[in-house]
C-alpha cells in the first residue's frame, strides 16, 4: 500500500517573494486601513489627553494651530508604526514598509492639503508602494536595485519633512 504525500500549496509557500502584484496591493490596502483606524484612535486619545497638556496657550488661535499640528504629527507617526505589525502579519516585507515610509514622508511634506490632488495621492500611496516594492522576478540584482532607490526616497523623505518642518 502507498501513501500519497500531499503536496504543499502555494498559499502554504506564499512569501513577500511569492506574492503576486494583485495580492501585495490588496494586502498593502487591508494594512493601512487597519492602521488608519489605530492611527485615528491615537488621535482621539491625544484629543483627550496629549493636546490639553502641550497646548496650552494665551490666545485661542495659537492653541487651535498647535492642536492641528500635533494632532498631524500624531496621526502620521501612529499610522507609520501602527503599519509595521499589521504589514508582518500579512506577509508583506521590509521593503514595502519602507516605501510606504518614504512615500507618506514625500507626501506630507508637500503640504498640500487642500489641493484635491494630495487627497487622490494619498489614496494611491499603497498601491504605488507595493509596485515599487514587488519583486517582479527579476532576479538579485533587480532587488538591490529595489534597495537602493527605496533607500534613497526614504533619506529623501526624511530630509523634506525636516526641511518642511524647520521651514514652516
Amino acid at each position: 500500500m502507498g501513501r500519497r504525500k500531499a503536496k504543499q500549496s502555494l498559499a502554504l509557500r506564499a512569501g513577500p517573494e511569492v506574492m503576486p502584484v494583485s495580492a501585495r496591493i490588496a494586502w498593502t490596502y487591508l494594512a493601512s486601513l487597519l492602521a488608519a483606524i489605530a492611527a485615528a484612535g491615537l488621535v482621539t486619545l491625544a484629543t483627550q489627553s496629549l493636546a490639553r497638556v502641550v497646548c496650552q496657550s494665551t490666545t485661542a488661535d495659537a492653541a487651535s494651530s498647535c492642536r492641528m499640528g500635533l494632532y498631524i504629527w500624531v496621526a502620521l507617526l501612529g499610522f507609520l508604526v501602527c503599519l509595521i505589525p499589521l504589514a508582518r502579519v500579512v506577509k508583506l516585507d521590509w521593503l514595502l514598509i519602507i516605501s510606504m515610509w518614504a512615500g507618506a514622508a514625500l507626501w506630507l511634506a508637500s503640504d498640500s492639503i487642500g489641493d484635491w490632488w494630495w487627497w487622490a495621492i494619498g489614496l494611491l500611496l499603497p498601491a504605488s508602494a507595493a509596485a515599487v516594492s514587488a519583486d517582479w522576478e527579476r532576479g538579485p540584482k533587480f532587488r538591490r536595485c529595489q534597495w537602493i532607490v527605496v533607500s534613497a526616497l526614504a533619506v529623501a523623505g526624511l530630509a523634506a519633512v525636516i526641511w518642511w518642518y524647520v521651514n514652516g
